[in-house]
């Protein structure tokens, strides 16, 4: 059987990353990471940066404890209690999950993060 511990670990440490992340933007109110902004997004430019904030940080807090959840069930599964397909439904699970935060990550940055408007003289 193949061993996806490494993968696993990875895993955990992108979903605490995420959650550190979250946690310094809200404490900060800088949006200045790029694990939580895309790469098209100009922070400086934002319509409205701490309505980013606000509505992105229990999702991402969300997403991160998934991540964290899903690759320690997927190590104790594997060493102790070899439970045959958990392991691919935690990992369906955790990818039907990033996608939805996906979804909702895009929406908040077109609604919160796009260039404001300039002014018609």
């Amino acid at each position: 059987m193949i061993s996806f511990t490494f993968i696993d670990f990875v895993i955990i440490a992108v979903g605490g990353y995420i959650i550190y992340a979250s946690i310094q933007m809200k404490r900060t109110g800088d949006i200045s990471n790029s694990a939580l902004v895309g790469k098209g997004f100009d922070v400086k430019k934002a319509v409205d940066p701490q309505g980013y904030i606000d509505y992105i940080y229990m999702k991402a807090i969300m997403i991160g404890v998934v991540s964290i959840l899903g690759g320690v069930l997927d190590i104790v599964n594997e060493k102790y209690l070899h439970i045959p397909y958990l392991g691919i439904v935690s990992s369906v699970i955790i990818f039907l999950v990033l996608i939805a935060y996906c979804v909702v990550a895009s929406k908040a940055q077109k609604k919160y993060l796009s260039p404001k408007p300039r002014e018609k003289k």
